[in-house]
This record gives C-alpha cells, structure tokens and sequence, in this order.
C-alpha cells in the first residue's frame, strides 16, 4: 500500500474507534434515565405512610390508565404528521394542523395529570405534599 492510502486508513481507524467508545460509554445513562425516575418516585413514596402511598399508588395508575388513549391519539397524529410531512406536493397547512393537534393533545394529557395530582394534594398535609412534589419533579437529564 502507498503512504497515502496506509496514513486514510489508520485516521479511519482512529475515528471509528474514538466514536464507538463515545457511542458505548453513553449507552448506560441512556438506559438509566428512565429506571432512574421510577426509583425516584418510589424513594419519595417510601416517606409516606403505607395507605398513602397505597392511595397514591392507585391515582397515578388510574392518570395512566385515563391518559392512555390520549397517547395512542399523540402517536397517530404524530404518524400522520409524518405521513404529511414526505408526501409530495408538501402541504404546509396539513402539517401545520397536525402539529396543532399534537399541541392540543399534550395539553389535554397535561390537564388531565394536573387535575390528578391536585386532587391527590387536597387531601395531604403540607409534609405529604413535599413528598408528591419530590415525585413531580423529574432528575435532571445526562444531555
């Protein structure tokens, strides 16, 4: 092999191996972030007492289980966006109006949590609702 040729393959090397370790090393917090809100969530829980928890427990699976069918419409809208947005001629007013939609999905998903968690509150001390605000708030992301 010529100089040239033996100097582009060892910088092509070089290259790959620098990206495939930047590549593997942030491959665990990307599999934590979503592990580490859960367990978050359920070390507050752990500073209620038993039937609080139990009650909080249930609510926030009955917000899931309510907006669920919100998400599905999300995923569709956003699908359809999609759709929208390849498709030749691109019509800018379509995609516009399924970006709104997906707006006003997320909003509904929004209220709908919100309301939750103020009912949840309502029937809290101020101590107890430290602790459903430390399950609100979400760890700061590795990005």
């Amino acid at each position: 092999m010529n100089k040239k040729l033996q100097c582009t393959c060892l910088a092509s090397l070089i290259v790959n191996v620098l990206l495939l370790g930047v590549v593997l090393g942030q491959l665990p917090n990307r599999f934590d972030q979503g592990s580490s809100h859960q367990q978050s969530m359920e070390q507050a829980l752990q500073e209620l007492p038993e039937p609080i928890q139990a009650q909080v427990r249930g609510k926030i699976e009955q917000m899931h289980e309510a907006v669920e069918p919100i998400r599905e419409q999300i995923r569709e809208a956003r699908d359809e966006a999609v759709r929208t947005l390849i498709t030749e001629p691109f019509d800018q007013a379509a995609y516009d109006r399924q970006v709104d939609t997906i707006n006003d999905l997320r909003m509904q998903q929004s209220k709908r949590m919100a309301a939750t968690f103020k009912e949840l509150a309502k029937a809290l001390p101020p101590e107890q609702r430290n602790v459903l605000a430390k399950i609100l708030k979400r760890p700061p992301s590795s990005r």
